[in-house]
């Protein structure tokens, strides 16, 4: 849980979404929001965001605290005056990051290939297996992009 004070809040989010096991979609259709809103709401680079009320109904969805964590986290980091500090990466580090994204997507290609085996195509349910597997893709990327940022500070 002390990584959540590394992330942002558009990557707890992403981190929420993976170990909830659901897709974007499933998830804005139980919480009642638009096609629209729920790609703004899991879009990182939109700053567009569930509304504070929402956000335990949003837990409930993803069967989750991560997000609750994250404020709580972060709260803390704020009172110690190291808020929004990413981690400077060692050498080893970044190549430990590297290695665990390079399985990641391998993890994805499993996917892909099992849902290929057969028939040569993807259904629904894989094609939600897939996304799955991608959105923890995204988030170990998003860890990289957090590490470099640093790097630039």
């Amino acid at each position: 849980m002390n990584n959540l004070q590394h992330l942002t809040f558009a990557s707890a989010l992403d981190l929420s979404l993976g170990e909830s096991k659901l897709c974007r979609e499933d998830v804005g259709n139980t919480m009642g929001w638009s096609t629209s809103k729920t790609s703004r709401i899991f879009n990182a680079e939109d700053n567009y965001f569930p509304t504070m009320p929402s956000v335990p109904q949003l837990c409930m969805v993803l069967g989750n605290d991560i997000l609750l964590d994250w404020l709580r986290v972060n709260t803390n980091e704020l009172r110690l005056g190291r808020h929004d500090r990413a981690p400077r990466l060692t050498q080893l580090e970044l190549l430990q990051l590297l290695s665990e994204i390079s399985k990641e997507v391998g993890d994805v290609n499993k996917v892909i290939s099992e849902a290929l085996k057969g028939d040569g195509s993807i259904d629904k349910p894989e094609s939600k297996r897939i996304i799955r597997e991608a959105y923890d893709v995204l988030s170990r990327f998003r860890e990289l992009v957090a590490a470099m940022r640093a790097v630039q500070e």
